[in-house]
């Protein structure tokens, strides 16, 4: 029996020699094929994941259909990229600005809405204070009703004063009349006659 021939070859992937029969060497040239640069287990394995893609850099998978970039294309996505981060930041950093803005008013809302309630709190008091106020007038009112006859009876005294008062005045003035009266139509020696005798019967 004529033993097979075999081919060594390493495997770039596990680093492990695996071998070829001259057969199939014979097959992959005769196909121009390239000979096999993965065993059988790796290849395996790699038809099991061929819908991932390793990532160069750090070997992460990336799923089958994802995009992919050339360098330029790359640098553009990734100044896009930043492009929208900045103006994402802006937009965050003004809602926080609006933030701020709306918790300063909501802080002077506040303290102006306790003012308020502070007022109300005093005019409350001070409307109690014109209620007990007024309770206290009624019952003083109610109180001194007894005195109101008396004060109609003084009333009409004063009238009464005031109208005797209205007539002496009016006979002063009509007895202070006759006498000028008098005294006009008394000529001036009359009047110094008048005085000496008066005089003479108090000096006799």
């Amino acid at each position: 029996m004529v033993k097979e021939a075999y081919v060594k070859l390493t495997c770039r992937q596990c680093g492990r020699e695996f071998a070829l029969t001259t057969a199939e060497k014979e097959f992959y040239e005769q196909k121009g094929f390239t000979l096999p640069t993965h065993c059988k287990e790796c290849r395996s394995a790699k038809q099991n994941h061929s819908h991932y893609l390793l990532c160069s850099q750090c070997g992460a998978e990336i799923e089958k259909g994802a995009p992919i970039y050339c360098n330029a294309c790359l640098e553009s996505v990734s100044f896009e990229l930043e492009r929208k981060t900045k103006q994402s930041q802006m937009a965050a950093s003004a809602v926080h600005t609006k933030l701020q803005a709306i918790e300063t008013q909501k802080t002077e809302l506040e303290e102006l809405l306790r003012q308020k309630e502070q007022l109300v709190a005093e005019l409350e008091l001070k409307i109690n204070n014109l209620s007990q106020d007024l309770d206290k007038t009624h019952q003083f009112y109610a109180a001194s009703g007894w005195l109101q006859p008396v004060l109609d009876e003084i009333g009409e005294r004063l009238k009464d004063l005031e109208l005797a008062q209205r007539e002496v005045n009016q006979r002063m003035l009509q007895t202070i009349r006759i006498m000028k009266e008098r005294y006009d139509n008394l000529g001036l020696l009359e009047i110094i006659k008048r005085n000496l005798r008066q005089y003479l019967k108090q000096g006799a």
